[in-house]
């Protein structure tokens, strides 16, 4: 399931595993381990003979393989083959096991791996960084021009300390790769500056705690093994054990497919010199698997045909097996997506082999479902490449155990009005089963080179997902990779009906999708081959609102198409019903989960999702307001590039957050709650926090570019007029605390419009997002790899200081002018609290208006 994170955003390479033999790239032979211990000789025969290789390989523990990975005392050394110096290879260090799970998991490789190259002299071996960002063809009067630039850089140098008998090998200690702190490898994850301020991420790393473990070596591919320690600043020393993995990439890439921004893969930037045109060009290439078919003529035929190296999956036995055969048919469910379009058997599902020696999960080969033992509550599905041709290598998928108890949270809180089953502490195997299965499937579609589709759940009409008929066929959301969890508009007795309360296994939206990347056309030997035909396909779906990419938008997200965690076409009505939901739930939770101690613990966890969720409604309302849809725009698309909400719609969305901010005390909290938890503010401080966030310069930036750009629209002064008159007309006689917030946060945030720190960066978004929990931990990975946010339009007015003053702070006096009238006119009336509340606030604005 992701992001964020925190692209991250957060990924390895395809092994067919079979009984004799693998094939990856090429014809791969079964991995041979082969170790051989050097015998020393006697002194005194033929030391005259002897070779310096001879010499130095005395007392040496040899791995043969692509290099030769030789182990002397305590250090590791590398035998290159000169024929093989000018090739192409990876470079990735992996997690295998950790002392602790608070900063690093198992199995997590949390560096994008390296490419290199590597090339000697008579002295020394060098390893160098590749350039791929830029580009120019041989063919091209400017190539000469282009390689004078494009050098790649070295990286490392190593010292040859001998060379093999025949002068065609290179031997360099290579124990600085594998037992030091090299900030490419680093084993933590890499966080923004604004969390690591204020969660201490990172350590030091120790080398006399520190040793190598195992090394192997195999035919395209070595691995060494290091136990690392490092000191953190809170938590003492941690303890690692960490795989790095050279592999040698084909010789020859895989044929690139050019990206879309209608439709939506990972990729990998490419910028063009090319002098048959007056720009330099910008493309992308996704990234997909290299799947080919064993027989074209048959595939070609329409017939379903296996692939030549189908993408095996290997999942982790430390999953419990009740949850793993259900992950087992979510990895699976994408070959409903991959029949379409003409391959059998796609995708093969097996169990960590116990009869294979050679079988490695930290080996970057082979593709592993792996479990952690944390109380985190996420699932991550990377994919790592070939950054020359976008080719997909191994897949990751990482789950661990708190996802569980965040999916038994989300099952009941979201369905648990409509469905008695899910009203319980401990979910069935069955339904538990069925979320999982959903997870599955959500984070191998990252591993498949997909990124989230936002904009997917909204193809759907509001009461279509209370249709038994409709929602058997197509579940909540046309695809997989939206956030689009359980069916939260379901109404009770919907249930008994038939409507189906879960996502489906793989939408319209993600079959069209796995077209896109991997449906094989014939004669291709270059991306300009197919590109008009893959154009093609996606101008025919324009206006299929089934298959509509919504971008995932990490800042400042305006088109309410495109949201995480919502479902339907209208977000007021959907949320309406889904509140309903909400609000039973919430008076009722505690008969259903607290029937001993475990569930006791479980409320305070249960009570705080629930103030999310309500959170979440009101965020899903407010991208409405000053908000509009964007339709990446091709030449002779119909659809125009952004439209703005509709003003009806904008109003409507405001005055929903208006209403249900005021009513939340009303219902949100109770007294068989706060008998378990004992008293609490959390829902005191998420109403009026979000209340604060309706007047930050993004909001009201989003208003702005309405004003200014559109026509017959909601206008700044309309917005602020009807929170003015919700927050303080409406409100009269004695005060609640909520009420009072409300107001000191209208006058706190408007009188800031007037100082001189105005147009400093509100800064909410980085670390919220970045702490917030998902079901996705390739929020931080998608993040990485995406190109556009909506800074983009906002830029011009938000970040604009000329056209922010002269269009807000006229509406902003205007109301901090009404409030100061009505707060003088009511500072004698209601009670003691409410009159003092009211002099406060005439007190604040005193210094603009006497």
């Amino acid at each position: 399931m992701k992001r964020l994170f925190y692209v991250f955003v957060l990924l390895c390479f395809t092994l067919n595993f079979a009984s004799a033999s693998d094939e990856l790239w090429g014809k791969r032979k079964k991995k041979k381990d082969t170790s051989e211990k050097v015998e020393s000789r006697d002194s005194t025969s033929k030391t005259s003979s002897e070779s310096a290789y001879e010499k130095f390989m005395k007392e040496a523990t040899v791995k043969k393989g692509m290099f030769n990975v030789i182990k002397k005392k305590d250090k590791i050394y590398l035998e290159i083959p000169k024929k093989l110096m000018n090739r192409d290879y990876l470079i990735s260090s992996r997690v295998s096991s950790t002392s602790r799970t608070w900063q690093i998991d198992p199995g997590t490789i949390n560096r994008t791996p390296l490419l290199i190259t590597f090339s000697c002299d008579e002295n020394k071996v060098y390893i160098h960084f590749p350039h791929l960002d830029y580009v120019c063809k041989e063919s091209s009067e400017m190539y000469e021009a282009y390689k004078r630039h494009s050098n790649p850089p070295i990286w490392k140098a190593f010292k040859i300390e001998v060379m093999s008998k025949d002068s065609s090998n290179c031997v360099i200690d290579a124990t600085p790769l594998f037992l030091s702190s090299i900030a490419e490898f680093s084993p933590f994850p890499d966080l923004p500056a604004e969390v690591r301020m204020i969660v201490p991420f990172g350590g030091s790393f120790q080398s006399d705690r520190s040793k190598i473990e195992e090394f192997k070596a195999f035919e395209d591919n070595i691995i060494v093994k290091s136990m690392m320690t490092y000191t953190t600043d809170k938590e003492g020393p941690l303890t690692t054990i960490e795989a790095r993995n050279i592999i040698i990439l084909p010789e020859t890439p895989m044929v690139p497919r050019y990206a879309d921004e209608r439709i939506g893969f990972f990729e990998e930037s490419r910028k063009l010199f090319d002098e048959h045109h007056d720009r330099l060009q910008q493309y992308g290439i996704i990234n997909r698997w290299d799947l080919q078919p064993k027989d074209m003529d048959k595939y070609l035929a329409g017939e379903l045909v296996e692939p030549v190296k189908p993408i095996v999956w290997y999942v982790d036995p430390a999953i419990p097996e009740k949850w793993r055969k259900y992950v087992k048919l979510g990895i699976a469910d994408w070959n409903i997506a991959f029949e379409a379009i003409g391959f059998k058997n796609a995708i093969v599902v097996k169990d960590y082999p116990v009869d294979d020696p050679n079988f490695d999960p930290d080996d970057i080969h082979y593709n592993c479902y792996r479990f952690v033992t944390s109380a985190k509550e996420n699932s991550m599905g990377p994919s790592w490449i070939d950054p020359r041709s976008g080719e997909i290598l191994c897949g990751d998928v990482i789950s661990w155990y708190g996802v569980v108890t965040l999916l038994n949270k989300w099952r009941m809180i979201q369905t648990g009005a409509v469905d008695p089953s899910v009203r319980c502490p401990v979910m069935t195997d069955e339904n538990m089963g069925e979320a999982m299965r959903y997870v599955a499937a959500h984070e191998i579609g990252h591993t498949l080179g997909l990124m989230h589709n936002f904009g997917a759940s909204a193809a759907y009409p509001v009461e279509k997902l209370r249709d038994p008929e409709f929602t058997q066929k197509y579940g909540t959301t046309p695809s997989i990779m939206d956030y689009a969890r359980f069916n939260y508009v379901a109404q009770p007795g919907d249930l008994e009906k038939g409507v189906k309360l879960t996502p489906p296994l793989i939408g319209e939206y993600d079959k069209f999708a796995i077209k896109y990347g991997y449906q094989v056309l014939p004669n291709v030997k270059s991306a300009d081959d197919e590109k008009e035909i893959l154009r093609g396909w996606v101008r025919e779906q324009i206006g299929n609102k089934m298959c509509f990419y919504g971008k995932q938008v990490f800042q400042f997200n305006f088109d309410p198409r495109s949201m995480a965690e919502d479902l339907g076409d209208d977000v007021v009505k959907a949320n309406t019903y889904g509140l309903k939901n909400l609000k039973y739930v919430a008076a009722n939770f505690v008969d259903w989960i607290a029937v001993n101690d475990e569930g006791y613990a479980a409320v305070e966890s249960t009570y705080k999702e629930i103030i999310a969720q309500f959170v979440r409604f009101m965020d899903h309302a407010m991208v409405s307001v000053g908000g509009m849809y964007i339709n990446p725009k091709y030449y002779g698309d119909p659809e125009p590039l952004y439209e703005y909400v509709p003003k009806a719609k904008q109003v409507a969305a405001l005055k929903f957050v208006l209403k249900n901010l005021n009513e939340l005390q009303d219902w949100i909290i109770n007294d068989k709650v706060t008998a378990i938890i004992g008293p609490t503010a959390k829902h005191y401080v998420a109403q009026t926090q979000f209340f604060n966030e309706l007047l930050t310069k993004e909001m009201l930036g989003r208003l702005q570019i309405n004003e200014v750009d559109g026509k017959n629209v909601f206008t700044l002064d309309e917005y602020m007029g009807i929170i003015f008159d919700e927050m303080f007309t409406k409100k009269t006689g004695n005060l609640k605390l909520a009420d009072m917030a409300f107001q000191n946060s209208f006058v706190e945030n408007l009188t800031g419009y007037m100082d001189k720190g105005e147009f400093k960066s509100a800064g909410r978004h980085s670390l919220r997002e970045w702490t917030n929990e998902t079901t996705c931990s390739c929020h931080a990975y998608c993040e990485s790899r995406h190109s556009f946010d909506a800074v983009d339009p906002l830029g011009e007015i938000v970040l604009s200081p000329r056209i922010d003053k002269s269009n807000k702070r006229p509406i902003v006096m205007k109301y901090l002018r009404k409030t100061y009238n009505t707060a003088k006119s009511r500072m004698n009336t209601g009670n003691e609290k409410t009159r003092e509340h009211y002099r406060l606030l005439v007190l604040k604005l005193n210094y603009l208006f006497d």
